[in-house]
């Protein structure tokens, strides 16, 4: 037996399975990606999703049919749990929002943004707070002052354990913890009971605080370093003394163990779609600054999001029973 032959005969092999493998990764997306969205059809984070659906099977370097597959229920947690859980092969990926960190630090799921692998955020959304314009305080000051003088006859519209709730929560705590948080649901049922009276403010995106000012919506404070151009009139939270910034991002998951050439690719599809006009002007038209923002930046911010809210959790959770 020529050992040296039998060796060679290994090495080519290897070098056969090595470019079989190595081709496999070049010819990545080959068959089609599905998009998994926590949230029903025609929402704001499906139609989010169905912009880069648009922009990945225009995408020619991409070159793939991309599939959005709505997955409502839980919040949030049925459909990040299916992409946790999806094969790590690039085929899988989902959309979602800092209610990743919330809902595990509620104990709603036993994971977080550390069992994803992140493939970025496609910008965020800026958040404030809303009144009703006739009933509800005058200003954002005057809301403080009237929670001080008498703790908790301010009520606040939630839905417990997600941002809408704990972001309230850390304003209250910044103002002496005397905000009343009352259990109210999704964005049209927290609008309803602010106009209704029932209660006197709720969180809301910057988008809605304009869409539903003729409706009776007074926006009083915004979330972010600066004034937003949409509320040129509005104060920041930090002009008012208090020191809590928020914003909601756009995240997109893909299963832990996504090879690396693979995560490349995805996020290359993205920041070609974030470069074209009309992706920015449809971002923007859902109240969203568009931007790449990279993996580590935005694990970087979930893993704040996480540091602050868990302090607020015994609150919560005693609030909810």
């Amino acid at each position: 037996m020529n050992i040296f032959r039998s060796a060679a005969a290994v090495l080519a092999v290897a070098g056969l399975m090595t470019t079989a493998a190595g081709n496999a990764l070049a010819d990545y997306p080959e068959k089609p990606v599905k998009i998994i969205v926590p949230t029903d059809a025609g929402g704001a984070i499906d139609g989010i999703a169905r912009i880069f659906q648009r922009a990945f099977e225009q995408d020619e370097e991409f070159g793939a049919t991309v599939v959005v597959t709505n997955m409502p229920g839980a919040g949030g947690t049925l459909a990040t749990r299916e992409i946790k859980d999806a094969d790590p092969d690039g085929y899988t990926i989902g959309l979602w929002h800092n209610g990743l960190v919330t809902s595990a630090a509620m104990g709603v799921t036993d994971f977080d943004h550390t069992a994803f692998d992140i493939i970025g955020s496609t910008g965020f959304v800026a958040l404030g707070l809303g009144v009703n314009a006739e009933s509800g305080p005058e200003s954002f000051e005057a809301m403080l002052e009237q929670a001080q003088q008498e703790p908790e006859s301010i009520k606040v519209a939630v839905n417990i354990g997600l941002p809408v709730h704990f972001i309230p929560l850390m304003v209250s705590e910044a103002n002496g913890g005397n905000m009343r948080m009352v259990q109210a649901g999704g964005g049209a049922k927290r609008l309803s009971s602010v106009l209704g009276g029932h209660t006197h403010t709720a969180l809301f995106s910057v988008q809605e605080l304009v869409k539903y000012r003729e409706s009776g919506l007074k926006p009083v404070v915004v979330f972010s370093e600066e004034r937003v151009p949409q509320l040129p009139d509005v104060p920041t939270t930090r002009e008012a003394g208090i020191d809590v910034l928020a914003t909601d991002g756009r995240i997109w998951l893909a299963p832990k163990g996504v090879p690396e050439d693979r995560m490349q690719v995805l996020r290359a599809a993205f920041e070609r779609a974030m470069e074209q006009p009309e992706v920015k002007d449809q971002l923007e038209s859902y109240g969203i600054t568009p931007a790449f923002i990279d993996s580590d930046a935005v694990t970087a911010e979930l893993s704040r999001v996480r540091d602050e809210v868990l302090p607020l959790v015994e609150k919560v959770r005693a609030a909810a029973n």
